[in-house]
């Protein structure tokens, strides 16, 4: 009979709790340093949590094979992937940037 080693890493139910943790303290840090009307406060919540998201997902792709940066599509698609994630946090950054510094004259 073959013995099988087992990987030695983190167990499951420490990285689930610290997840948790985390998803909790996180927003409740914001807030109390930025403050809840701060434009930013929303900003860094969402870009800061969907960045954890987004990199679990990527590492999860890449450690099943679904994406083998070998072949010339999947390479393709990454980069794009990638490229698209930050693009939409820049341009969401310079929106705020905008909205905060730049006056904008109501009326008609």
């Amino acid at each position: 009979m073959e013995v099988t080693k087992k990987k030695k890493g983190l167990p499951i139910p420490l990285i689930l709790t610290a997840i948790l943790v985390f998803v909790f303290a996180f927003p409740r840090i914001l807030i109390s340093v930025l403050g809840p009307g701060d434009p930013w406060t929303s900003y860094l919540y969402q870009y800061g949590l969907g960045s954890i998201v987004f990199l679990v997902g990527i590492i999860l792709i890449r450690r099943t094979g679904a994406c083998v940066l070998d072949r010339g599509s999947d390479k393709f698609w990454f980069n794009w992937l990638v490229a698209g994630f930050f693009f939409f946090a820049i341009l969401h950054a310079v929106w705020i940037l905008l909205a905060v510094y730049l006056p904008v004259k109501g009326g008609i």
